[in-house]
């Protein structure tokens, strides 16, 4: 039975047969019905922010054909952006359906946190702020944009949802979209670094990623697609055995003497989707000092963006 729904949102599901619009049952575009294969497990919902970008664009085809959640599970994917995008993503959401991936089994387009992230498993926010004539208003958006993520992830999605944060501040975003939701686990919020890490990867240490500052600074749309379909893959099938990988995560408890309260990248193991900081680390003086310098600029970031919730009284 098709998804019929009013508004903005487009549902995509086996059976229907046209995309809607704005208007009530206005068809804008007919499609073929998703493909069904013989697939036992029930799929896995993967709700993508700014999904009308280029870094979706190519991570959202990874997803679509198992490089994520393995080539036996199913997935639907929700793609959501402002509503001024959701022409491209209808766009988007026909090209995924021509491709006719067995894996696919539904999507939905949405501009509504209440709608993309209803019952998600997995997470991906893509849609850090970018442009602010002020950095306090760079700030102010950017937290505002975080907090309603997290209040919606906290109240529509799986209570198990494994949330990634991709882009400027992740960091920091990521950490106000998971003090935004107290009823998910905080192990359950990681940022991206990891693209430091596979680049860098001949030096076998957790130097790179932290020298760079992490997930802050990142600019070619497919490096960063790449390695955010790698650090899902390995948190949601886990690090080989003697493997190790590099996440951004809550601080609490590390061992590295980096101040609790942050998200902070740390040299992880995955086992079970449950991530693990690797203890005891024997660590150079050099990388000890970059590490304290990096960990006092989130702490900074961190006060701004405190700050912005309780002045916005968000």
């Amino acid at each position: 039975m098709g998804e019929v729904l009013i508004g903005r949102e487009v549902g995509l599901r086996h059976g229907l047969g046209c995309v809607h619009n704005s208007r009530v049952n206005d068809c804008v575009a007919p499609l073929t019905p998703l493909p069904r294969v013989p697939l036992q497990a029930e799929p896995v919902k993967v709700a993508v922010t700014g999904a009308a970008g280029p870094t979706a664009y190519s991570l959202l085809y990874s997803i679509a054909n198992g490089e994520v959640c393995g080539d036996q599970q199913p997935v639907a994917l929700a793609l959501l952006d402002s509503s001024s995008m959701l022409g491209v993503l209808r766009g988007v959401a026909m090209e995924l359906q021509d491709c006719a991936f067995p894996l696919l089994q539904g999507m939905t387009v949405t501009d509504r946190d209440e709608v993309g992230f209803v019952g998600a498993d997995v997470a991906v926010l893509l849609d850090a702020v970018s442009d602010g004539a002020e950095p306090s208003d760079l700030w102010k958006a950017s937290v505002r944009r975080f907090r309603a993520h997290g209040r919606a992830l906290d109240t529509y999605a799986s209570k198990a949802v494994k949330v990634l944060v991709v882009g400027g501040s992740a960091n920091t975003n990521c950490l106000v979209a998971m003090i935004s939701a107290p009823s998910i686990p905080a192990g359950n919020f990681t940022c991206l670094t990891r693209r430091d890490r596979d680049r860098d990867q001949a030096v076998p240490h957790w130097e790179a990623p932290v020298m760079r500052a992490g997930a802050h600074r990142f600019s070619n749309s497919a490096s960063v697609a790449k390695a955010t379909c790698d650090h899902l893959s390995a948190w949601w099938s886990g690090t080989k055995q003697g493997e190790w990988t590099s996440m951004g995560v809550v601080s609490d408890r590390n061992g590295y003497g980096i101040p609790e309260g942050l998200i902070y990248p740390f040299p992880v193991t995955v086992q079970a989707g449950r991530w693990h900081i690797i203890p005891g680390l024997v660590l150079p003086p050099l990388l000890r000092q970059k590490m304290a310098l990096y960990a006092r600029e989130l702490l900074r970031e961190r006060d701004i963006a405190l700050a912005s919730l309780v002045k916005s009284h968000l």
